[in-house]
């Protein structure tokens, strides 16, 4: 049995699903069925039986001259991970990134002896949300005005081919996000780039970096409505690619500013946003020979005075701070 990465599942069948657009497009539909049962396997459904009890995971340190600090709570650590490992086999093996900063995840890519499964997953979840069975957050967020956060990924500055055993190479990395309105829906995200072959059956994949946020029923039944940006990616001289989202809790809208650019509100949601949680992750081919010596990272930025963009008035950081 192939094996698959836990947080890479939704993001890659939604990048093969949209293949067929061009190098830069923007899309607001359902995705197909067969994307569905893809994308379940890494998501799954919420029941209103499933409850996971939201509770602040904040940690908020004083100091005379400024606002508490918002951070989310990445605290599953390796031991939780080998749990998980042993119960899920049919996923990549899961591993802690070797260095961690704040919220910065960071890995530098050497080489390593050849595992059973080809591929190194490192990730950073929070413990409660490792285990659950549903998709609420554990982070209760403000529901009422704009709350913003940025995220930014540190991507390779070389491409990808054949590594000397003839093998292609695979690299991705990703920071996403789910959570539930207050009147049943899921709603997910995800901030991605991805370049290599992830499975021989699809061939080669061009490096690509995009972003989506979708919303269905809880228990999965109707629609799903998505919005998604994606482009292909031929040059990236410095590597860096931040993403700012804001979400406007009053108008239910969603909007976006890449590397600084204001994209303004692109996409809705069915009602405002209660709760939220983070995973991020980067996977690596052994063989990614191309890449030895750089070192890549997922960066998570929530705090006020971290965020780098400009937000429109009134803006908060996700624990009401304001910007």
């Amino acid at each position: 049995m192939k094996k698959i990465g836990i947080v890479a599942v939704s993001a890659i069948t939604l990048c093969w699903a949209m293949y067929e657009v061009s190098s830069e497009n923007t899309s607001t539909r359902p995705l197909n069925e067969a994307n569905r049962k893809v994308e379940s396997k890494n998501l799954p459904s919420t029941t209103k039986n499933e409850k996971l009890a939201p509770h602040m995971l904040l940690a908020q340190t004083n100091s005379l001259n400024s606002a508490p600090i918002c951070q989310y709570n990445f605290d599953a650590t390796q031991e939780d991970f080998v749990l998980w490992n042993n119960e899920h086999s049919d996923y990549w093996s899961m591993k802690i990134f070797p260095l961690i900063t704040g919220q910065k995840f960071i890995l530098k890519v050497e080489p390593r002896p050849e595992s059973g499964y080809g591929t190194v997953e490192y990730v950073a979840r929070s413990k409660a949300t490792l285990n659950s069975s549903n998709e609420v957050g554990d982070l209760t967020i403000p529901h009422t005005g704009i709350i913003a956060f940025e995220m930014e990924l540190k991507i390779p500055t070389s491409t990808l081919g054949n590594s000397s055993l003839g093998n292609s190479a695979y690299y991705s990395s990703a920071i996403s996000f789910s959570g539930l309105t207050n009147n049943g829906y899921t709603v997910r995200s995800n901030y991605w780039f991805d370049m290599g072959t992830y499975d021989p059956d699809f061939g080669e994949n061009p490096a690509r970096l995009y972003y989506y946020v979708t919303y269905r029923i809880s228990d999965n039944s109707g629609p799903e409505n998505t919005y998604y940006k994606g482009q292909n990616m031929t040059n990236s001289s410095n590597g860096y690619q931040r993403l700012g989202m804001y979400i406007n809790q009053n108008t239910k809208q969603v909007g976006f500013i890449v590397n600084g650019v204001d994209q303004g509100y692109q996409s809705t949601l069915p009602a405002p946003l209660e709760n939220i949680r983070f995973s991020v992750s980067s996977a690596i081919s052994i063989d990614a020979e191309q890449l030895f010596g750089q070192e890549l990272s997922n960066e998570l930025i929530t705090d006020r005075n971290a965020l780098q963009f400009n937000y429109p008035q009134g803006t908060t950081d996700m624990c009401g701070n304001a910007i």
